[in-house]
Parts: structure tokens; C-alpha cells; sequence
């Protein structure tokens, strides 16, 4: 029999075949109670559609010593039900039920191409439409940026901890973990990770909601966290916040054999290298194969002392691969070199900086708001007038009131008739003439 894909299945029949990895396995138990009622799991196969699955208490004891987190199972003669009313954990109306009919056999040799983790990112749009509702969980990925340590709880409640995280398209997001699963996050292993690189991490079965008008995810006794495992979205996203450079040793001479180091700058040493943040300097290159950003090829030529990390098996390899954890200029510069391809830096990109003195962070320009320092026009009304300290300043009158005046302008001003009948005369005053003859006529 051919396995069938997950998408392919539906609510009739039992002779069907299926290849899955079952990612996650757990005991469902009843709120109230505590009673365990099945054993569930979330699957996931080579197309990467995702489907949970159960196996009901009356053949749990059959196959609970048989089903093992992370393995890819041939499953046959199975049902097809609809999913849970709530606390989805994978976005799918079907889900798996297995019967003390079911054929269950562990895939040898394992296939490949099956993920890890069976996840269902969603973008932004849907996020926010879930935002206060437990019909589905959410899953959400990003990369660390800030944590705080284990909150003591208030009173009878939990502790918590907080997690700052940036996706690929830079929304920030806070995660918060309650309980046992605040209390075992292993904060000092990400923290130690960050220092030799970026730390990107999945977050699976999460409420979504808002605090202070920003959307925010809170976990549940379902929740789970995978840092920096190799999957697709993740691999795209550390490489979105990532510099890579080629360098050799400093004391390289003709009469030894060149050596070529491949570099990677992970977030705060990328920043240090180029003076900016990787994000805008990697986005500015985006559609642009052959464009090297200015801040990029403005580092070509300088030396640098850093610390990097490289493991036994890459070592072998012709290029040899580092992770950066510490970066230091040496020295003054080199001349500043711009890309072949293009030599004027883009307008959203100016010429960075010396190492030890980035820049200012610059704006997104999408960002069409004015910055905080320059507040935005008052309305008219507000206006003030010249001030009694000071007669020169002048307030400018708002857009309808010199519209007003330019209309009182145009009714007063006089008509071609009314000029030629007032051509000639004077309009000085009595003293005014007066003064005129004694210029005109002076005594003698």
C-alpha cells in the first residue's frame, strides 16, 4: 500500500498508510481533575503538513511504550477525525486516531526530508485575528534580543519570565513563560550562546493577545521551545541578521601557504564590525544580487583582532569557518573601499562610521512618521501670535486665513476705470506740500 500525504486524508475508511514524524508526544489530562484521558502527538511528514494525532485511553497501555518523541513511524488502518473545538495545537480541521486495530512500525531506514519539529507559522495578519481566542495555538520564531530572570510571582500566583524576540520581517514580540516551564528555560545556556552568535527560537502552542497595544504570546502547558534547530525558517532567519566575511592571517607571507578564514558576524559583533545594524545594512542588498552595501565594503582592507569559536569536524574543511564572539579594530583604517558594482553608498545607507563610534541607528523607510525630536505642526488655532518680550517675531497665519486675505485683497483692489481717474492725483498731506514748495522754491 502507498503512504498517502497528510493533506490527502479524510474522514472515511481505514485502509490508508501514512509516513509521519511524530515530533511531540504528551498525556492529555482533564483540567479539573487531573485524569489523563489520551495520549496525543503532534505529526508532521515529508511535505511538511502538519496533523495531530491521538490515541485513546482504552489503548494507551498498547502503545505508550511504543511511540517515541522524534521518530518517523509507518502508520496503517487508522481513523480520520475532526479536530478539537480548542486548544489546536497544529492548524488542521482532521486529526489522527489511533486504534487497538492500528499497524504501527518505526521507518527503517529512517526517510529523509521529514522536519524535526512539526510547527505552523502564520503570518502577522493572522496572528492578530487570533489575538483573545483559543481555538488554535500559535507558533511564532525570532530571534533573542532581550530576557528578564525568573519573576517572583504576586501573592498565590506563578513565576514568569520574559522574552524578547525579532522576527524576520523585524516585529518585536514579548513571550511569556509561566510556572515550571519559566522556572526550567535555561537562561544562562542562551545567554552563553549569544555571545558566540545570534539565538533563534521556536515557540509552539502559544496563546496570542495584546499588551500595551502590541501583540504578545503566552505559554501553555502545551508550549515547547527549540533553539536553534536546523529548519528551514530558522536557517533563513539567522542568515537575515548575519554577516559573512573572508579573511587570512595577519602574519600571511608569500613564502607561506595562504590561509582563508570564513567569518560570520551574528548580531551586536555585526553592528561593531560595520557600525550599524545588521538588519539594515543586509537589507539595503535585498533584490540586488551583485550590490555590495557601502557599510559592507568599507570594511575590505582593515585588520581586526576578534574571537571566534570553530568546532573539530569543520576544520578539515579548505575554508574554514568561524563564529564570532568578540571584535576589535586594529589600528587606524585602511582607505575605505567602495563596491565595484555601484560606488555611491544608497541614500537610506550614509558612509559608516569608525569602529568604537556607529552612527545613529537609522529609521526604517517605510517609517514615514517625523522623528520624536521634531514634533508635528500644531493645528492653526493653537498658533501663537508675536510675543510681548519680543515685537519682531511674527506667528504664520494658517492656510484659511490667508485665504481670507487674499480674497479681502482681490475685492479691494481697484478696477482699470477707478485707476485712470485717480491717475494724477496726489495723495500727500497739506504739511507735505508745503514742504515740497520750500524745496522747490527756497527763499533767496
Amino acid at each position: 500500500m502507498q503512504a498517502l500525504p497528510l493533506k490527502a486524508l479524510s474522514p472515511d475508511g481505514l485502509k490508508r498508510k501514512i509516513i509521519v514524524r511524530l515530533s511531540r508526544i504528551w498525556e492529555a489530562k482533564n483540567r479539573d481533575t487531573g485524569h489523563v484521558y489520551e495520549l496525543a502527538f503532534a505529526a508532521v511528514d515529508h511535505e511538511g503538513t502538519v496533523m495531530e494525532g491521538n490515541v485513546p485511553v482504552i489503548s494507551m497501555a498498547q502503545f505508550k511504550d511504543v511511540l517515541k518523541e522524534g521518530t518517523i513511524y509507518t502508520i496503517q488502518g487508522f481513523m480520520v477525525k475532526p479536530a478539537r473545538r480548542k486548544y489546536r495545537t497544529l492548524d488542521n480541521d482532521h486529526r489522527i486516531t489511533i486504534t487497538q486495530y492500528t499497524k504501527v512500525e518505526q521507518a527503517v531506514p529512517e526517510p529523509l526530508g521529514i522536519l524535526l519539529v512539526a510547527h505552523s507559522l502564520q503570518p502577522l495578519s493572522v496572528l492578530e485575528k487570533r489575538a483573545h481566542s483559543v481555538i488554535v495555538l500559535s507558533d511564532v520564531l525570532g530571534l533573542v534580543t532581550d530576557m528578564t530572570g525568573l519573576i517572583p510571582p504576586k501573592g498565590q500566583g506563578q513565576p514568569r519570565r520574559n522574552i524578547k524576540i525579532k522576527d524576520i520581517d523585524g516585529h518585536q514580540f514579548t513571550i511569556t513563560l509561566w510556572g515550571h516551564q519559566a522556572e526550567n528555560f535555561d537562561e544562562e545556556s542562551v545567554r552563553a550562546s549569544s555571545a558566540q552568535g545570534s539565538v533563534a527560537i521556536l515557540f509552539v502552542s502559544m496563546t496570542v493577545d495584546h499588551y500595551l497595544a502590541k501583540l504578545c504570546f503566552m505559554a501553555t502547558s502545551l508550549t515547547c521551545s527549540y533553539i536553534n534547530i536546523p529548519i528551514p525558517e530558522m536557517s533563513t532567519l539567522r542568515a537575515r541578521y548575519r554577516i559573512n566575511v573572508k579573511a587570512r592571517d595577519i602574519g600571511y607571507t608569500e613564502e607561506d601557504e595562504e590561509e582563508i578564514g570564513c567569518f560570520t558576524f551574528f548580531g551586536k559583533q555585526g553592528k561593531i564590525l560595520t557600525g550599524y545594524d545588521e538588519e539594515l545594512v543586509i537589507g539595503t542588498a535585498e533584490g540586488r544580487p551583485n550590490y555590495l552595501p557601502p557599510a559592507i565594503a568599507n570594511v575590505v582592507g582593515r585588520k581586526y583582532l576578534v574571537t571566534a569559536r570553530v568546532n573539530q569536524e569543520i576544520y578539515a574543511q579548505d575554508n574554514i569557518p568561524f563564529c564570532v564572539s568578540t571584535t576589535e579594530l586594529i589600528g587606524s583604517p585602511a582607505p575605505l573601499l567602495q563596491a565595484a558594482s555601484n560606488t555611491n553608498p544608497p541614500p537610506e545607507v550614509p558612509s559608516p562610521e569608525l569602529i568604537g563610534s556607529p552612527a545613529p541607528l537609522l529609521q526604517a523607510a517605510s517609517n514615514t512618521n517625523p522623528p520624536p525630536e521634531v514634533p508635528s505642526p500644531s493645528p492653526a488655532k493653537e498658533a501663537p501670535g508675536p510675543s510681548e518680550g519680543n515685537r519682531d517675531s511674527v506667528a504664520t497665519p494658517p492656510t484659511d486665513a490667508i485665504e481670507t486675505l487674499d480674497s479681502d485683497a482681490e475685492e479691494n483692489t481697484p478696477s482699470a476705470s477707478e485707476k485712470k481717474k485717480r491717475k494724477g492725483r496726489t495723495t500727500a498731506s497739506p504739511s507735505a506740500k508745503k514742504q515740497i514748495s520750500k524745496n522747490l522754491f527756497p527763499k533767496k
